[in-house]
């Protein structure tokens, strides 16, 4: 017997058919956005190295996450150096001798840095944003102890952007850090993913679900490990730098740092800066800000 449709069936199927796919993709999509937007921010990338224009060493230590292998770096001992030392981390997925110019202030200012290569390129491993390579400075410190040129009690940390926020949550786990210079970096990166997820409307919790489980897949640790405004506080009294650009949009969650600091931190907000640009925005202000804060950090 044949089955004749009402018009109202009709009307349900095609609609049913026609808003499924779009569900579907409404779904999907933002969900791919998500993962592609972590997925590029982790991928294993090494960025190679820059040698640097100053007198240095080749040197390298062991690694304790990849047994076998060892971090390469640089080891640029300033003229007429006290033993005052700054590590300089790489940013990201960087080699050793990144952030070059920033070296160049604490080599000017009689400051041994050492620089050395991300984990990213010990291992062939994607970058973690910062809390895997803050353990990593737990390898850079103890070969530091070794070292007759170092002063083991006048060790600082600079870091920008990821290397930022690693620098903080190393100075956090290492108390033998005595200061830190932090540029640049998120204060909860989940809080940014929700707020790149506002970005695709009412789809923006299948944005997140993609971006956390692209980050829990690739590094084993849910998303909340990245949270330096959570440790800051822990580094007190030792003092803090925090440098941001006035046109830079993580700059918000620098004052939220500042605050969760307490007095031993300072927030220096470059006009006109966007991210990274600091040093070339403000060059002497730059050199004469940093060299002051470490200078005093690091006095004996």
């Amino acid at each position: 017997m044949k089955t004749t449709r009402t018009l109202r069936q009709r009307i349900t199927f095609i609609v049913t058919g026609a808003l499924l796919p779009l569900v579907i993709l409404g779904t999907v999509a933002p969900m791919v956005f998500g993962t592609r937007f972590m997925g590029g921010l982790i991928a294993p990338d090494c960025g190679g190295e820059t040698t640097p224009p100053m007198p240095y060493e080749d040197v390298s230590f062991p690694s304790t996450e990849f047994p076998g292998h060892a971090t390469s770096g640089y080891f640029i001992p300033a003229n007429g150096s006290n033993g005052a030392t700054v590590i300089v981390l790489p940013t990201g997925s960087a080699g050793r001798g990144d952030r070059m110019a920033e070296i160049a202030v604490y080599h000017d200012a009689g400051i041994n840095v050492l620089s050395y290569s991300s984990r990213a390129c010990v291992g062939n491993v994607g970058s973690t944003l910062g809390y895997k390579e803050a353990k990593q400075v737990g390898d850079a410190l103890a070969y530091l102890m070794t070292q007759r040129d170092v002063d083991a009690s006048r060790i600082a940390i600079h870091g920008f952007s990821a290397g930022g926020a690693a620098a903080i949550m190393a100075a956090a786990q290492f108390s033998v850090i005595k200061a830190v210079v932090a540029e640049g970096g998120y204060h909860d990166f989940a809080v940014e993913v929700d707020q790149n997820a506002n970005n695709v409307l009412w789809f923006a919790p299948f944005f997140r679900l993609g971006a956390r489980l692209s980050y829990r897949l690739t590094t084993g640790d849910d998303l909340s490990v990245l949270s330096p405004v959570s440790l800051i506080g822990q580094i007190a009294p030792r003092p803090i730098l925090l440098i941001y650009g006035t046109n830079e949009p993580s700059l918000p969650g620098a004052r939220l740092e500042l605050v969760a600091a307490r007095s031993n931190a300072t927030l220096w907000e470059v006009p006109g800066a966007t991210h990274g640009s600091y040093i070339y925005t403000a060059p002497d202000e730059y050199k004469q800000r940093v060299t002051a804060f470490i200078t005093a950090a690091l006095k004996k």
